[in-house]
């Protein structure tokens, strides 16, 4: 993935639920939600194994 400045990123909060239900959320700087996912699956491998475990993706301001 090609290098993008912070100052054009906005923060994103993924949250996805694991195989006990339990739901987890992390944060990434990316230009939109796809990239948040993205980078969730580049750094999460259950999210990288588990790609329906994802629940939402909220951009915050």
């Amino acid at each position: 993935m090609p290098s993008t400045p912070l100052k054009s990123c906005n923060k994103y909060v993924l949250s996805y639920k694991d195989s006990t239900n339990k739901t987890h959320e992390v944060g990434f700087y990316a230009r939109d939600a796809y990239d948040c996912l993205m980078l969730a699956r580049e750094f999460n491998t259950y999210v990288q194994d588990n790609p329906g475990s994802v629940i939402r993706i909220q951009q915050k301001f």
